[in-house]
């Protein structure tokens, strides 16, 4: 600064910072504030209800699940039957140590239930089980 009173002809401009980075952090609430999350949509399966209550424990589980549409899920990402045994090699899983859960909609196709549960086969994979609702608990979790 120059507190001598003579101006110099190198005087410099200065840009004051403060108020720009006001404005960029109201500008960042602004959005944060309006802006609408995307709901990941889930799947939404009518499972069939069981007479019993034996549950399926398993410390490690692989889910597949089928939809009423016919739409086929490995562990929550959409696939198809034939790409099915390439994922079930990737997870490096031993076919007779983990559990294999199958959800199937009611209204799922018999036809694509029966070629999942075919190509679980082909990998060896042994401890297959369907999921189903809990007789007293209405829209309980899976159970065998």
């Amino acid at each position: 600064m120059n507190f001598s009173g003579k101006k110099t002809k190198t005087s410099a401009l200065a840009v004051n910072m403060t108020p720009l980075v006001d404005v960029i952090l109201q500008l960042v609430i602004f959005f944060m504030v309006t802006a609408q999350f995307a709901v990941l949509p889930g799947l939404k399966l009518e499972l069939p209800e069981l007479a019993t209550k034996t549950l399926a424990r398993a410390d490690e589980r692989l889910e597949i699940s089928v939809t009423a549409r016919d739409d086929l899920f490995f562990e929550g990402r959409p696939t198809t039957v034939a790409r099915l045994g390439d994922l079930l090699e990737q997870t490096g899983a031993d076919g007779r140590e983990v559990v294999v859960l199958i959800s199937a909609d009611r209204q799922a196709n018999y036809g694509l239930v029966f070629e999942v549960i075919e190509a679980l086969r082909r990998k060896n994979f042994q401890r297959v089980v369907m999921a189903a609702t809990l007789p007293d608990e209405g829209q309980g979790r899976e159970s065998q």
